[in-house]
């Protein structure tokens, strides 16, 4: 595989305005079409030519050209003190009076550690449930750098706050547990939900699937981005999250962590529900999607690795209202290009490949229009 970042850094990013990529299998457009050995062509940073075959003299040689994927649900704030979830529940841990929240408030720096950036650079975006909403448009700044865009979702504290203001400190509204909404709450956060994105944990533990999250906010007209977990919603929820075009962020890892299960993947493709992946708290878990997705292609032997992939590369931008950043002539070019080595052109599956040795690709570059980083 060559290298166009010889120093082999994510600073900043190698500006690369002209870029000519060899790739074994390369996944083109929504439906994630793998046409083969191939090559792509990008020209300020826009993608000009994608066709069969291999150029001379390329910047690239590759194993795989894969779109870049959204991490549609994390929290930060929580990187920097990792494994301290280690023999909590999750009420003791997450919960208003656990142990996360005043680490989170003696940990503050560095605000942005250096092996996290070389983590979210792989990603088109991140969607953070950020407690300290005032460092929303700081984290913003860093990681726009990498071309990464941050979404932050301000988790309120104190209810008696303007909703409008916590909307504003980060570009949107993310509620931990919407049972602990006020009630004379709820005509503001219905307001707010049609001007800023609302999301909301859901259906994450029993207790909360037995005192209605999802249906406290739904049954006010409160319009919601997307839930997060969904891990105990029965039949008839799913077919309602399908039927108002609601998506949930599935966070493997962390469901089974703290749950010992998941939501059962096979139903919600039954009824037509949006999935999208994210790895929550980034103190309990490493925060790379790849390993959400290892997970869900061996707990769901029976599932297509493609359906899979999609959940990966495409269903995340749909959680968030943008339109999929796929690989495509015309296209802004937003690609990862992985070496997956034997399993470059002797795979009897690529997408199965790709999900089972993605995380561990023996290189990583990333292209993010005319910017070329090294992982």
């Amino acid at each position: 595989m060559r290298n166009p970042s010889p120093d082999r850094t994510v600073k900043m990013g190698s500006p690369a305005p002209s870029l000519k990529i060899n790739t074994h299998h390369l996944f083109v457009g929504e439906e994630l079409e793998d046409i083969g050995k191939s090559h792509v062509i990008i020209e300020k940073g826009v993608i000009v030519e994608i066709d069969n075959g291999w150029l001379l003299e390329p910047d690239i040689v590759t194993g795989y050209i894969l779109p870049l994927p959204v991490n549609a649900h994390i929290h930060l704030n929580d990187y920097r003190a990792p494994e301290s979830c280690v023999g909590y529940s999750l009420s003791n841990y997450v919960g208003s009076k656990g142990l996360k929240h005043p680490l989170i408030q003696l940990y503050k720096d560095p605000l942005m550690p250096k092996d996290l950036l070389e983590i979210l650079i792989q990603y088109r975006a991140v969607v953070d449930f950020q407690e300290h909403s005032w460092r929303c448009n700081d984290i913003k700044e860093i990681l726009r750098k990498y071309e990464t865009e941050y979404i932050g979702l301000s988790r309120p504290k104190h209810w008696d706050e303007s909703l409008e203001l916590i909307a504003e400190r980060c570009g949107g509204i993310g509620i931990s547990n919407p049972t602990k909404v006020p009630p004379w709450k709820k005509l503001e956060l219905k307001i707010i939900s049609n001007r800023y994105p609302v999301a909301a944990h859901v259906s994450e533990t029993r207790k909360m699937e037995e005192t209605g999250s999802l249906h406290y906010l739904l049954n006010d007209k409160i319009r919601l981005w997307h839930i997060v977990h969904g891990v105990f919603l029965e039949d008839w929820e799913l077919r309602l999250l399908a039927d108002e075009n609601i998506p949930i962020v599935i966070c493997p890892r962390s469901n089974l962590f703290f749950n010992s299960r998941m939501l059962d993947l096979r139903k919600a493709l039954k009824y037509n529900v949006t999935m999208a992946l994210g790895t929550d708290n980034a103190g309990c878990f490493h925060p790379d999607i790849f390993v959400e997705a290892h997970i869900l292609y061996t707990l769901f032997k029976d599932i297509d690795p493609h359906t899979i992939l999609k959940i990966l590369f495409i269903n995340g931008y749909k959680t968030i209202g943008m339109e999929p950043a796929i690989i495509k002539e015309g296209e802004p070019a937003y690609l990862m290009a992985i070496d997956l080595g034997l399993a470059n052109h002797r795979s009897f599956n690529p997408y199965a490949s790709v999900i089972s040795r993605g995380l561990w690709a023996k290189e990583k570059i990333i292209v993010k229009k005319s910017k070329v980083f090294y992982i």
